[in-house]
């Protein structure tokens, strides 16, 4: 079976190549005889076919003979996909001439001819090697041996896998790990200790066979709130069989801080870059699946050392199944060898996936064998997964016989029999179907691939037909889809908001799976490795590494190429159309092209053709010549200006992707013949004509998906609008209409604007609506509640509706699962209200559910709203589900719901709120985990019951609300609204008012504490008992001592602190710095009365030396000096001191600090004409008896200055281990001094507000910086016309060199 695997698909081709043949290539005048020898000679080799495939697994002949078949198969293919394109041409060109007359060229008809008698050539001599491995015959009456005896059929070769959203496996739902899940996140959480310097860098590994799901358990732990929290950043990395070191550090920077980096940037700038941020942060990082190799022990030194400049307490996940990898690593009592499944675990995910909805029924046979199948399965997941999806297509005993009697079971190697295990599930896939996976062998391990993405490719390749079967083509790439997905091929799905699947991931097993059965006509190439022999290479994933690399012209030799996909920019080549003309899918995006050749009409296969994210500005008129064209994407061509006027002739057309291409007007003239059309990204309704452009939209009645339609605003006649006909569009599931050039809609008024949006009416299939820009004062008929058509509806956005004074509840979508409406600011009421009322009679025994799956509800910028109520009917039982609502700007809000809110947990109110509607919602909420209160001008307290009802309470933040007291202690619970009024003024003078609870334990979960801007917030009692063992960032800013101190009573988890603001703090408490041993970061700013001695303690043994990686401070105008001897402040990493007017002398100490790697400082006293650096001194030996060197660890230098200095500190010169230098606000500052070419380790050199810097160091000065890869210079306007080169600027000459130059904001 392993050989035959190399060969498959051959009965497919051959199905189709006969189909073809009898539809197309029978109607060229003069080859009708070759067409039936052709004809004859395919069907009698595909009677054999079944036999033969069997016979490959004992005999090499036998399957060297079904490759040459397959190849031979390929090359007719391409001729008769050539005669189709041909057909479409002269249907285009000419619609008066007769393709099929004499008339037709002779020249084509004779090199037609001529390539299917060279064909049938081959075939013969494929046909007599036949005769010698005595086949058996084998009728199969398939859909195209009907349709060639005439029958007819309507059944599809693949069953049906249209599956419902509800019926897709979670993947993330596991089975028998939770004690892996909890054991692994303890590991993370608590410190491990093993005597070394370890604890700054630990290391789990996860061991275990193929299969087992060890990636699945580091993805659960991963995604855990609990890490989640513990870790920043967290980084997952797929690792393939090269441990290449640069590459991870450089994934590192983009997936943790979205910066790119070309792989052309050298080691030495990567690296600094990620040691610049990971700086006193704690990180996680899971590198999935590593391989033992060559050198991977230094590999692994070299990338542990780059690492260790992060906080204390990160740690490193691996998965592998390599226990010597493991080993190399961490020490065996960190190692997690991960177990096999239990039986009963084993069973119960077998049955899931073979008896579940959809499944085959489960018999007490069916039972007892599926049983005897799982045992075999050895306890691995994958395997088990993959033969439940296999099997659930299996409706009769006997199959399920054959299953449990294969011969795979009996090999002992547990790899080899997962590996066969996936090689069965393959075997049994339907021929169309194994086509389709093999081609995903063009995608790297790891790769996240887009399924729509991945169907429409299928497509392009003729790989799913719609012959015999009634469906769409891309109903039936979904089946495909979805049958992979069920065999375990596919897995880590992402889904939408819907629950649909968008991106899916394979196993490395499936992985190294495909890569097999694809054999040669597959390639991932890189640029740098192109082997001698691509001549059989038809699909192709191209990775050059992330440099502009041009196009290898040794891949032309790859002239059977039928799929170019790139991972990765590159040039591209003008002669590249000429030379690769069969490629069905070609990917320029994110390319360098700005221009596309005229050559590109020689592509003629041409299905796929992506030029997203380019600089093209227009598309050449000959592009309209692929008449085989079906995907054109141009997404986010923000310089294309137009689109073919003639693009109505690529009649094959199915996917136009035009969103974020800002610069078209509007759509080309015919578009309305393009009836082929499945997605429209963008429909941009032109201002001439008064918008009846929109009415092309109105044969283009296949549109699925999602449809935005913008410029709505210049349709000024509704018959125009119900022409578009939308609610016919029956598959549209997502429609976005915007009106355009507005800020909130009210200047898009006309009389006619009510009515077009009522004329724009959808079908009731829609699923989720976006309204934006709309003017009128009413939502049309359709939306509200007593004609509400759209009842399917999951998600809707209404925003920026200005003058829009009504909007139906909404409270009865069944399906509603997001609400959000923004900017209508004249809406006063919202929900059953009004003339919005619901006007039936209900029943009283019936229980009425408001919005019963809504999970997300936003009211935003509505400074008029006053009411958002419910029928009582409603109330008992509403938002069943909410577990996310947001209320930002909204004023007047001061009537709510008096739900119960049951599912709550994420409160926030943002902008200017009422302190009414807060403490209405918040009545009667018990599981909130987060809570946000950001500007209340009027909220003077809050009830403790907040804090004691909600426990689970892990993030607190309250900011802008300048009359905020704290939490009120009110005992007496008023029993009507009279005395709730009564009550709440006597609070005020009465009752106690808390910072925190009386009850110690009822914040214990409380991570994140944020309280500024409060000014009256007080400490009339504090209750000392309080801790708050878990929190872990608190900030305070704009508050008293008193308070702050109250806060920072025993804590002991501290990892960030940042006091702001507060004025009367003469001392930080002692308890701060000696309880909170993992504090990384304290940021202290504007504390006008904070003393020196106040932080800075006079004795050693007031502070032991603790890990404090960063301190910030700021704005502290009375501060005269600064003191960093003391070994408390020995472990800084990043010191930033600047803004502190009153200083006149560099911070005592600050030069000698060992571990120093960053630092910036600046703005002191503004007397002083000169910057005060400290000297270069002798070593010393003044922080805790230990010698300590100028700037021993400094890489990263940021200096301010004030407008007084107009020279840089000469002392700097000394710094040669310096990698990153920025200058900034030296205003006074003319020429940069010649002794900056002493820093010959600098890497970065950034300028900025230097306002009259007129030169940089002389050129051979510029030279000596040979490490110097990145010039940055923003606000330096003389500097920027010395250095424009376009101008002659005598500064060009001295930078030319260096590799990558940045002159405000714009590379050069």
């Amino acid at each position: 079976m392993a050989e035959a695997l190399l060969v498959s698909g051959v009965r497919d081709i051959l199905n189709k190549l006969i189909a073809t043949a009898l539809d197309k290539i029978s109607l060229v005048w003069g080859v009708k005889g070759e067409v039936e020898k052709l004809k004859k000679v395919l069907m009698r080799i595909q009677a054999v076919l079944e036999d033969a495939e069997k016979q490959q697994v004992e005999k090499e002949s036998v399957r060297l003979w079904l490759m040459e078949l397959k190849e031979v198969a390929y090359d007719a293919e391409d001729v008769l996909d050539g005669v189709a394109y041909e057909t479409l041409r002269h249907q285009s060109e000419s619609k008066v001439r007769n393709f099929l007359s004499l008339s037709n060229p002779l020249f084509f008809r004779m090199k037609v001819a001529h390539k299917i008698k060279h064909i049938n050539a081959k075939l013969g001599e494929i046909e007599r090697d036949k005769e010698m491995f005595k086949f058996n015959e084998v009728i199969v009456a398939t859909p195209v041996a009907m349709m060639i005896s005439g029958e007819s059929s309507t059944s599809s070769v693949v069953p049906n896998y249209q599956l419902e959203t509800a019926s897709l496996i979670d993947d993330s739902e596991i089975v028998g790990r939770k004690d892996d899940v909890l054991k692994i996140m303890n590991m993370l959480i608590q410190p491990i200790c093993n005597g070394e310097d370890d604890d700054v860098l630990s290391v789990i590994p996860i061991v275990g066979l193929g299969g087992l799901g060890k990636t699945t358990l580091a993805r659960l732990v991963f995604n855990a709130n609990e890490v989640g929290n513990h870790f920043e950043p967290k980084i997952w990395i797929c690792m393939s069989n090269d441990f290449n070191v640069k590459r991870i550090l450089r994934e590192m920077l983009e997936v943790a801080f979205g910066i790119a980096k070309h792989e052309s940037s050298s080691m030495d700038l990567i690296q600094r870059s990620l040691q610049d941020k990971l700086r006193a942060q704690r990180f996680l990082l899971v590198l999935d699946d590593v391989w033992i190799e060559d050198g991977f022990f230094q590999k692994w030194d070299t990338l542990k050392i780059v690492l260790k400049c992060a906080d204390r307490g990160s740690k490193i996940i691996v998965t592998t199944r390599s226990g010597e990898v493991a080993n190399m690593i961490a020490g065996a009592s960190h190692i997690q060898n991960l177990q096999i499944l239990p039986e009963e675990d084993c069973w119960d995910l077998f049955q899931r996936r073979a008896f579940g909805s959809g499944g085959v029924q489960m018999t007490q046979a069916m039972k007892a064998i599926g049983m005897q199948i799982v045992k075999k399965c050895g306890g691995v997941p994958l395997a088990i997964k993959a033969l439940g999806g296999m099997m659930r297509l299996k409706k009769e005993e006997n199959e399920w016989l054959l299953v449990n009697n294969s011969e795979i079971w009996n090999i002992l190697d547990a790899d080899k029999k997962i590996t066969n295990v996936l090689k069965l599930s393959f075997h049994n896939l339907p021929s169309s179907v194994k086509r389709c996976f093999s081609y995903c062998s063009i995608f790297r391990k790891g790769h996240s691939i887009n399924k729509k993405m991945l169907i429409q490719m299928w497509m392009a390749e003729g790989f799913v037909t719609s012959k015999g079967n009634a469906l769409m083509l891309e109903d039936i790439g979904n089946q495909y889809f979805n049958m992979l997905y069920l065999n375990s091929f596919f897995q880590e799905v992402e889904t939408n908001i819907l629950g649909e699947i968008k991106r899916c991931k394979m196993h490395d097993l499936v992985h190294d799976l495909v890569q097999f059965v694809s054999g040669q006509e597959s390639l991932v190439l890189n640029a740098n490795m192109i082997p001698d022999d691509i001549s059989k290479t038809r699909y192709m994933g191209y990775i050059s590494n992330g440099r502009r690399v041009t196009f290898p012209k040794a891949l032309y030799k790859a002239s059977k190429l039928h799929t170019f996909f790139s991972f990765s920019p590159y040039e591209v080549p003008r002669d590249m159309f000429v030379n690769l003309t069969l490629l069905r899918v070609l990917d320029l995006s994110s390319t360098s092209i700005r221009e596309l050749p005229s050559s590109i009409c020689k592509l003629k296969h041409l299905r796929y053709l992506d030029l997203s994210m380019t600089d093209i500005e227009e598309l050449p008129k000959l592009i309209t010549c692929l008449y085989n064209l079906q995907t054109l994407k141009l997404k986010n061509c923000k310089k294309l200006k137009v689109l073919p006027q003639k693009l109505c002739e690529l009649i094959n057309l199915r996917y136009l992707y035009i969103r974020g291409c800002g610069e078209l007007s509007g759509m080309p003239k015919g578009i309305e013949h393009l009836t082929s059309l499945q997605m429209l990204s963008n429909f941009k309704v032109g201002s001439d004509e008064d918008g009846n452009s929109i009415t092309k939209l109105q044969h283009l009645n296949l549109l699925r998906g999602k449809l935005t339609i913008s410029g709505v605003e210049n349709v000024r006649d509704a018959t125009y609008a119900k022409t578009a006909n939308l609610k016919g569009k029956s598959n549209i599931s997502s429609l976005i209409l915007l009106w355009g050039n507005m800020n909130d809609g009210v200047d898009n008024a006309n009389n006619g604007e009510i009515s077009v949006l009522e004329a724009l009416e959808p079908s009731c299939n829609l699923k989720q609506l976006y309204i934006v820009g709309f003017g009128g004062e009413n939502m049309p008929t359709w939306m509200m509640n007593n004609s509400l058509r759209v009842s399917n509806l999951a998600v809707i956005l209404l925003k920026n509706c200005g003058r829009c004074e009504c909007l139906p509840s909404f409270a009865q979508l069944p399906f509603l699962r997001n609400l959000i409406i923004v900017g209508l600011r004249n809406l006063k009421c919202f929900g059953d209200c009004g003339s919005n009322k619901l006007k039936e009679i209900h029943d009283p025994a019936v229980t009425m559910v408001a919005f019963p799956l809504l999970k997300l509800l936003e009211l935003n910028d509505l400074p008029n709203l006053e009411e958002w109520v419910l029928e009582e009917a409603m109330l008992l039982h509403s938002f069943p589900c909410l577990e996310d609502l947001r209320i930002e700007d909204c004023p007047k809000l001061k009537v709510t719901p008096s739900s119960l809110f049951p599912s709550l947990k994420s409160l926030q109110f943002r902008g200017s709120s009422s302190s009414i509607a807060i403490k209405s919602i918040m009545a009667n909420l018990s599981f909130l985990t987060c809570l946000h209160i950001k500007g209340c001008p009027d909220l003077k307290f809050l009830s403790q019951r907040v804090l004691e009802q909600n426990r689970q309470l892990d993030s607190l933040v309250i900011v802008r609300c300048p009359e905020f007291e704290g939490f009120l202690d009110v005992e007496h619970k008023p029993d009507n609204e009279e005395e709730s009024v009564a009550s709440s003024e006597i609070a005020e003078e009465e009752s106690i008012i808390y910072l925190m609870p009386k009850n110690s334990r009822v914040l214990s979960d409380l991570q994140w504490l944020e309280i500024r801007e409060c000014p009256r917030l007080r400490c009339i009692t504090v209750n000392t008992t309080v801790s708050l063992p878990s929190l872990t960032v608190l900030v305070i800013e704009n508050s008293n001592a008193m308070v702050m101190e109250s806060f920072t009573r025993n804590l002991t988890s501290l990892t960030y602190l940042a006091l702001d603001t507060i004025q009367d703090l003469v001392f930080l408490p002692k308890n701060v710095l000696r309880d909170n041993k993992n504090l990384k970061r304290l940021i202290l700013e504007n504390c006008p009365l904070l003393r020196s001695d106040g932080i800075f303690p006079a004795e050693n043994n007031e502070h032991p030396l603790l890990p404090r990686p960063e301190l910030e401070m700021r704005g502290f105008h009375a501060l005269s000096s600064v003191n960093l001897l003391m070994p408390c402040w020995s472990s800084l990493l990043v010191v930033s001191i600047k803004e502190c007017r009153g200083l006149k002398s560099f911070p005592k100490g600050l030069s000698l600090l060992p571990h120093l790697q960053a630092l910036k400082i600046g703005q002191f006293c503004e007397d002083l004409d000169y910057f005060p650096f400290p000297e270069l001194d002798q070593p010393q030996t003044q922080i805790g008896g230990h010698h300590h060197y100028y700037f021993t660890s400094l890489r990263y230098l940021v200096l301010v200055g004030w407008p007084k200095l107009k020279l840089l500190p000469y002392q700097l010169q000394h710094l040669i281990k310096l990698e990153g230098l920025a200058i900034q606000e030296f205003s006074g500052l003319i020429t940069l001094p010649d002794w900056l070419g002493s820093l010959v380790s600098l890497n970065e050199l950034l300028i900025t507000r230097c306002e009259n810097l007129m030169h940089l160091p002389y050129k051979e000065t510029m030279l000596r910086l040979t490490l110097l890869e990145e010039l940055v210079i923003n606000n330096c306007p003389l500097l920027k016309d010395g250095c424009n080169e376009d101008k002659g600027g005598l500064e060009w000459s001295k930078i030319s060199h260096i590799q990558t130059i940045i002159i405000d904001d714009v590379p050069v």
